[in-house]
């Protein structure tokens, strides 16, 4: 993940982002290409944290969505492209539009 966004609303939110725009600060544009499909990465073990099946399996519970032409899949995160570049910092203002 590259950026995290603290949402208001309960879920996954970015189910509804694809082709959004999102702004973020006073410079950053993306245009959100897709949802993030998960795969086994997700279970392997990370630093101190112990390898966890149930990661896909929850996502595969409670967020199995259509990946364009290709199916429905496990998914949390979405993928995009950036359209105006510049620097993020914590705490800046994000919109959707």
């Amino acid at each position: 993940m590259n950026v995290i966004v603290d949402a208001k609303e309960v879920g996954f939110v970015e189910n509804g982002w694809v082709g959004r725009e999102i702004t973020i600060g006073d410079a950053v544009r993306l245009q959100v290409a897709a949802p993030d499909s998960r795969c086994v990465m997700t279970t392997l073990a990370q630093d101190e944290l112990p390898k966890d099946n149930d990661i896909l399996r929850t996502l595969a519970q409670h967020n199995m969505i259509q990946v364009g032409d290709a199916g429905r899949f496990p998914c949390v995160g979405v993928y995009a492209v950036v359209e105006a570049a510049g620097a993020l910092r914590i705490g800046d203002k994000v919109s959707l539009s």
